[in-house]
């Protein structure tokens, strides 16, 4: 900036900004302001993005001297994403003028042909209009000052637009009526701001100046327009008037009209705060807009609220509030920790409260949330300074009931409040299956807009329903994994006390086949998981001296076996039991569910109050049923299991633990009907693996269907959105080509790539001559405008820890090989690629029988840019070693290629797998896979 005005720049436009610098006094709104003010040079910069809120111009758009735009659509409608005014703690009128940014087709640097011009929306697009209106301007009249011209295109803007003055100031761009302008008005007027209360001593007036360069006298007429209150609604009081409606003003000469400014005119309670409008002068062939805008301080009341846990403390931990101004969108969340209240200064008018309270265990130093509770007020009016307490004591209890027996896996409570067709305040709150109890109140309804609470549950058969000792006592565990590595079904083994669970200490004690008692300082058990699995230990039963529940950690998948934990109180009862017990000999059985046959995923919606505690009862026939089936990667494992929910309203709920699912294996799936869309995600290795995602989907009661996961002989595919649609993984734009695949998918899915055990690259020849490579298995190339033969080549495998429960598509080198030029009608090209699609009659655990005979089936997919024709033909060969191959016989039989391998006398194997396809569209690929299946 200052280098342009040293450079004598008549104007300068800027599209930066930065939203969190709302204040207008930081270094860069004040330097901005000192060289507008000090120089030659008139600033344009862009009001900033952070629309439809009132009070959104950043700086240095903010700076008074600058020239602010907005930006309007076609239809002169003000963008919602258009930032709003006033500005600044000094309530500055921004932006003071609006032009076209949406949709602005403008020059593509570097672009050629129809990628000459592309087309782009923002307050950035809209700002160079009014730049190079200033510059024609400027050389209408050299001599003008930079606020001369301000001026002048402000006062000529268009006024017969929606939208009110904070949205567009003076109206939008006029570039001929700037141009021709024959009076020129005030770029804005700052009318100050008045305190509450205001009275009639607040009364006062600013002048409205009028210059008039021309050769005869001009007579205005004049009037006020759109005066608009805090909230955007007319206002109906003489807040702004004038003493005159029409004015003389001389040639060659500035004449100053009063505007009368009363901030104690009546105002609805939602209006006071920024208040704003324009002084219009119209004549023949004259029209000057002078917004203005002055700030009458609202009301304030103090409003307290108290939150209150279950045990009637103050709410502390995870609890937390919201306060939220639906008059003008406003409020915050604040974090209780253990306050006594929340003290607020709020105007009156109409409020939405909601919280969330985690209430501990009950004892010093809990360390585990006991219950969760959620707290709503849709609408409340404050009127005067109030006091409210939301006490989660007063909260009704939420429960489920299933027609199978189930414990909660994962609840999240969860509210969405919607108002004036553009807000959306919205949130969730998540508990694990250590929680005891769930429990909500709303009190009242939304009378503008629409509210919802919603509890939503993840529910499986009980991983451990009881646990006791011969003749006492019963015991309450938490076990460390919800996998299968928990103990199954009925049962009974001995316990032995295996003092802090070292491999000494389990060597010196008869620990095989029993259930282990341990003593430990912290959570991590996976150590002594270790040492009891190597002892031959049934499983690990661990407790400590510090008092209550606690949990054990083993894994995201769980352990080296089952590892429970138990209370201090029990751990001791144990120990006693075991020092009085004849030949110290002490049995433990149990009823678990390991591997649970089926799971529900329940959303419970409520729009209305909630009284009276509520168990929701459902029934198998009322649901969705989903009958999935999980191969493995050649490793029996659990794959971490998630699933999530979506709401029309625009929420996303999602469970806050990590559940499991067993491979290979068969699961029940039961999902709640109605409006609720359900994703579902499938990994291999959390954290750092893939997670194999399936589509959104909303169900029909009494619906049933069928899925598999990780079925066939896994690959790159093209990703989908979540409608389940094949997107674009391949396309030339210009002299760019680009390649992005989902690196691994099933017949139905695909993945979305782990963060670390996902390796891949890709490269690109043409003619067989190289272009480059890319080390993700994604890039962009750029390529000659001539037509040639491209050979684009990707190599994905599995590392690392992922690779343990990974033993098959370990690595696939995928080759396609396509023809393309350089179309200048086109601005994008889809390349013809071909996604293999392999099926085999493989189990669980992906393996084939050794036996010949066995038909492998071919086919391909393509993306959202290619729809592959029929298979001309297809190869495939498959090698023990990859370095020699048999090529099995492949034929068509009703548009289906199979082919026919033989893997007698191959037991124990591990196949390789080569397959060569092309289309009849003369599309080719050819793709190798390590370790494909294995033989059984």
């Amino acid at each position: 900036m200052q280098w342009a005005v040293d450079s004598k720049a008549d104007v300068v436009s800027m599209s930066l900004g930065d939203p969190s610098q709302l204040s207008c006094d930081d270094p860069m709104a004040a330097a901005t302001e000192a060289l507008a003010k000090s120089g030659n040079t008139l600033f344009v910069i862009a009001a900033g993005n952070s629309g439809p809120g009132n009070n959104t111009v950043s700086s240095p758009g903010c700076a008074p001297s600058v020239l602010t735009v907005g930006a309007v659509d076609r239809d002169d409608t003000t963008a919602p994403f258009s930032s709003r005014g006033p500005a600044g703690l000094q309530h500055t009128l921004k932006p003071e003028i609006a032009a076209p940014g949406v949709g602005i087709s403008a020059a593509n640097m570097g672009g050629r042909g129809v990628y000459a011009y592309q087309s782009m929306s923002g307050t950035s697009m809209a700002t160079p209009h009014v730049a190079g209106a200033a510059a024609i301007v400027k050389q209408r009249h050299p001599d003008w000052t930079p606020q001369q011209i301000k001026a002048a295109l402000v006062g000529s803007a268009n006024t017969a637009i929606p939208g009110d003055v904070r949205e567009t100031g003076g109206g939008r761009l006029d570039v001929k009526a700037a141009v021709d302008t024959t009076v020129v008005g005030a770029s804005s007027l700052q009318g100050g701001a008045y305190n509450w209360p205001q009275d009639r001593s607040d009364r006062t007036s600013v002048e409205v100046p009028y210059t008039n360069p021309g050769a005869n006298p001009v007579t205005l007429n004049l009037s006020v327009e759109k005066v608009t209150g805090n909230d955007g609604s007319t206002v109906r009081g003489q807040v702004a008037r004038l003493e005159k409606r029409t004015v003389t003003v001389p040639a060659g000469a500035t004449v100053k009209v009063p505007l009368a400014l009363d901030p104690s005119a009546k105002l609805e309670r939602s209006q006071y705060g920024d208040v704003a409008g324009r002084v219009v002068a119209t004549a023949d062939g004259v029209h000057v807009s002078t917004p203005f805008s002055l700030y009458v301080e609202p009301e304030t009341v103090t409003l307290r609220v108290r939150l209150v846990d279950r045990a009637g403390k103050p709410a502390a931990g995870p609890s937390s509030l919201d306060v939220i101004g639906t008059d003008d969108a406003s409020g915050e969340r604040r974090f209780n920790d253990g306050s006594a209240d929340q003290v607020y200064r709020v105007r009156p008018g109409a409020y939405f409260l909601s919280a969330f309270v985690g209430t501990p265990d009950a004892g010093e130093n809990a360390t585990m949330t006991d219950s969760l509770t959620y707290l709503g007020r849709p609408q409340t009016e404050i009127k005067k300074d109030t006091v409210i307490v939301l006490d989660a004591r007063k909260a009704a209890r939420l429960s489920i009931g299933t027609d199978k027996p189930t414990e909660a896996r994962g609840t999240t409570l969860a509210f969405s409040r919607y108002w004036d067709e553009a807000w959306l305040h919205a949130g969730t709150a998540m508990g694990g299956r250590t929680i005891r109890g769930y429990y909500a109140s709303v009190e009242g309804k939304a009378k503008d807009g629409e509210y919802e609470f919603g509890s939503y549950w993840r529910a499986a058969a009980p991983l451990l329903s009881e646990l006791k000792a011969d003749g006492g006592p019963v015991l309450h565990p938490l076990t460390a994994s919800t996998g299968s590595d928990n103990l199954d079904g009925t049962g009974s083994a001995p316990l032995v006390d295996a003092g802090a669970g070292t491999a000494e200490e389990l060597a010196a004690v008869a620990a095989k086949d029993a259930i282990v008692l341990v003593k430990t300082e912290d959570a991590s058990l996976y150590e002594i998981a270790d040492n009891a699995k190597k002892a031959g230990a049934k499983a690990v039963l661990a407790h400590r001296d510090a008092p209550g529940r606690w949990q054990g950690f083993t894994g995201y998948a769980g352990g080296a076996l089952p590892a429970m934990s138990i209370e201090a109180g029990e751990g001791q009862a144990l120990l006693a039991k075991l020092a009085k017990a004849p030949q110290g000999k002490v049995t433990l059985s149990w009823k678990g569910n390991a591997k649970s046959p089926y799971v529900y995923n329940l959303a419970q919606i409520e729009k209305g109050q909630v009284h009276g505690d509520r168990t929701y009862r459902v029934r198998d026939r009322d649901l969705a049923t989903v009958e999935s089936a999980y191969q493995s990667m050649g490793v029996a494992a659990d794959f971490i299991d998630v699933t999530g929910a979506y709401r029309p309203l625009g929420n996303a709920v999602y469970f806050g633990s990590l559940d499991t699912v067993a491979v290979p294996g068969k699961r029940t799936e039961f999902y709640s009907a109605g409006d609720t869309a359900w994703d579902h995600l499938v990994s291999s290795s959390f954290p750092w693996g893939e997670f194999m995602t399936d589509q959104h989907r909303t169900y029909k009661a009494g619906s049933r269907r069928a899925e598999n996961w990780y079925d066939g002989v896994i690959g790159p595919v093209a990703p989908r959105d979540t409608a389940g649609k094949e997107l674009l993984a391949a396309e030339r734009q210009g002299n760019l080509i680009g390649f992005a695949s989902a690196m691994w998918g099933d017949s139905g899915h695909y993945a979305q790539q782990g963060g670390f055990g996902d390796l891949g690259n890709v490269s690109l020849k043409r003619d067989g001559e190289s272009l480059g490579d890319s080390g993700y298995p994604s890039g962009v190339f750029e390529v000659p405008a001539g037509e040639a033969t491209y050979e684009l080549t990707q190599q994905i495998e599995k590392f690392g820890q992922p690779a343990r429960t990974w033993q098959r598509s370990q690595a696939v080198l995928t080759s396609w090989t396509f023809r393309s030029k350089l179309d200048a009608a086109q601005y994008s090209q889809p390349l013809p690629i071909l996604f293999p699609r392999i099926s085999a009659p493989l189990d669980g655990m992906k393996t084939l029988a050794a036996a010949d005979g066995q038909k492998i089936t071919l086919g391909v997919g393509g993306h959202a840019g290619y729809t592959p024709g029929a298979l001309k033909s297809a190869k495939l060969s498959y090698s023990y070693d990859g370095e020699s191959w048999t090529e099995a016989k492949a034929s068509a039989s009703g548009g289906q290629w199979a082919a026919t391998v033989d893997h007698a006398g191959a037991a124990g194997k591990q196949v390789m797998l080569k397959v060569e396809l092309t289309d009849t569209n003369g599309a080719t690929v050819t793709q190798t896979v390590a370790r494909a299946y294995g033989i059984r």
